[in-house]
């Protein structure tokens, strides 16, 4: 078997820990077990070996005879998978299986779902596991009460929140302009072409003001109905359109 993840130091080196504290507890392997070369672990004839997946390693040449295994395979690069991993399993077509938590549509993780996902439209069988904060909680009560602290402090539509607990995608939410906050760009003025006589206008910067939500979802044509996080940091510019004849008159 081959696991590979994203980084040697800490990730692989956490994976090899991991195994050894496994090995040490089975009463079977606790004195058969033997580490070779740094990176390997072996049983009787069957091996184990634990690779970094990050761009600059050189780890062609490996073969994965019964399972090829990417942890955190969102961090993985896709060219890195095509050219150096995904051959490993070339000459016995052995098992491939990606772990990770959601990102985008764009990383490898997330393509490699929807060819699985495309498979099992064929032929019925299931390759796509998907998990959400839900199905663990019933599980790990403790894991449902931490789950629960973090949607409390940064909000269910937090980047973070919805991928690493609820497996989402997050396209539109990645980018600097998703579509909650351009719909809170969007006023309710008619367009003007140039300024109208008698008024001046004035832009109003609020630096590291609050990021305020949305209070009327019906406005907002289903783009949502507040940011993610009302407390957190933002910048507004706002343009006021200023009545100077009529502000002279009230003063």
């Amino acid at each position: 078997m081959i696991k590979l993840s994203p980084t040697w130091k800490p990730q692989s080196l956490n994976a090899m820990r991991r195994l050894e504290r496994v090995l040490k507890r089975n009463d079977l392997a606790w004195d058969r077990w033997v580490k070779e070369s740094g990176y390997i672990y072996r049983i009787g004839s069957a091996r184990i070996f634990f690779l970094s997946a990050s761009p600059e390693t050189n780890i062609v040449g490996a073969t994965a005879s019964h399972l090829l295994e990417v942890d955190e395979a969102q961090d993985v690069t896709i060219p890195k998978f095509d050219k150096d991993i995904a051959p490993m399993a070339a000459s016995t077509n052995a098992t491939r299986v990606l772990w990770g938590t959601a990102w985008t549509s764009r990383t490898l993780l997330a393509r490699e779902l929807r060819l699985a996902r495309q498979a099992e439209e064929q032929d019925g069988r299931q390759r796509a596991f998907v998990l959400t904060a839900e199905q663990v909680m019933a599980e790990v009560p403790v894991y449902g009460r931490f789950v629960a602290e973090q949607v409390a402090r940064l909000g269910r539509s937090h980047p973070m929140v919805r991928t690493q607990y609820y497996s989402e995608e997050i396209d539109g939410e990645s980018s600097m302009f998703p579509a909650r906050r351009l719909a809170l760009m969007q006023g309710s003025h008619p367009h003007l072409a140039a300024p109208r006589p008698g008024y001046t206008y004035a832009l109003l910067v609020d630096v590291a003001g609050e990021d305020e939500g949305v209070q009327n979802e019906e406005a907002l044509s289903g783009a949502g109905a507040s940011l993610a996080n009302p407390r957190r940091d933002s910048t507004a510019l706002t343009v006021v359109e200023v009545d100077l004849a009529g502000l002279a008159d009230e003063l």
